[in-house]
C-alpha cells in the first residue's frame, strides 16, 4: 500500500506538538498559542513503529532547529 504524504518537501507549514497542547488543540484566527513553530518540510517517512501508523515529517524551523512532527500536528501557512 502506498502512503501519500499530505505535505510535500519544501512546503511552508506551522507546527504544534499535540501532546503538550492536548487540552487546547483548537484553531482559530489567533493560532499563536497552539502553533509555536513555523518551518519548511525537509523530509517525511511512513513510520510503522508508532502506536498508530502515521507519516512523520522532518521540519527545518525558522529558529534554525530541525524538529519532527506527525501529520496532524502540521497545517499549511
Amino acid at each position: 500500500m502506498e502512503h501519500v504524504p499530505i505535505f510535500k518537501k519544501g512546503t511552508f507549514v506551522k507546527c504544534s506538538y499535540q501532546y503538550f497542547d492536548y487540552y487546547s488543540y483548537m484553531y482559530g484566527e489567533d493560532d499563536w498559542p497552539y502553533f509555536k513553530h513555523y518551518g519548511i518540510v525537509i523530509d517525511y517517512e511512513w513510520d510503522e513503529s508508532w502506536y498508530e501508523l502515521e507519516m512523520v515529517y522532518k521540519v527545518y524551523c525558522m529558529d534554525g532547529n530541525y524538529r519532527y512532527f506527525l501529520e496532524d500536528e502540521l497545517a499549511l501557512v
